[in-house]
């Protein structure tokens, strides 16, 4: 589903655009992919492991458009894409499609600036309104920040999962496992 546009001004007084990416910000979309995968080993992906075509990235936003039980949001510094976050359903069968995953990622001279929680927040209330009952999310045990951000909007920890990330110097990472019950949302 589509974010209605929206401006944000941060804690430190720089004002931010937040709106859906459209399919034509595919590669702007893969660049900041790259560039938050550089800049650190939280996310999911090392930069040379990102070989989605431009037109696999199009269809992607897409279909975030389109579903109307998904919504991606990108923060824009002018023209420049400095965040982004995810929601989307765990999966469709009746069983599980009241459970929703939620992912964010931000450039890292944007952190600590409040863009997060803005972030979240948006996704936290359309999951209330598409229906969802339970977001779920997974984070590196050491992001203290963002389990600490997750925990204020009412996230719980139900789980650790060991070896959640095996780096190229051979170590692994621990995750945590959150969870969110949308009644618990205002």
């Amino acid at each position: 589903m589509e974010f209605q546009e929206k401006a944000f001004q941060s804690k430190n007084g720089n004002q931010y655009l937040l709106r859906s990416p459209r399919e034509e910000d595919a590669g702007i979309m893969l660049a900041y992919l790259k560039k938050t995968a550089q800049e650190t080993e939280r996310g999911l992906s090392y930069p040379e492991e990102m070989d989605m075509s431009i037109e696999e990235e199009a269809d992607f936003i897409k279909h975030f458009l389109e579903d109307e039980r998904s919504m991606m949001i990108s923060v824009y510094d002018d023209d420049k894409l400095v965040g982004g976050a995810s929601l989307s359903s765990v999966g469709e069968k009746q069983k599980i499609r009241h459970r929703a995953s939620i992912g964010i990622a931000l450039l890292k001279d944007v952190w600590g600036q409040g863009i997060g929680r803005s972030l979240m927040t948006e996704l936290l209330s359309f999951a209330k309104e598409a229906g969802y009952v339970q977001i779920e999310l997974e984070v590196v045990a050491d992001n203290v920040s963002a389990i600490g951000l997750y925990e204020s909007l009412g996230f719980v920890t139900y789980g650790r999962r060991p070896n959640f990330f095996r780096l190229k110097d051979g170590n692994y990472v621990e995750g945590i496992l959150m969870v969110l019950a949308c009644n618990k949302l205002p």
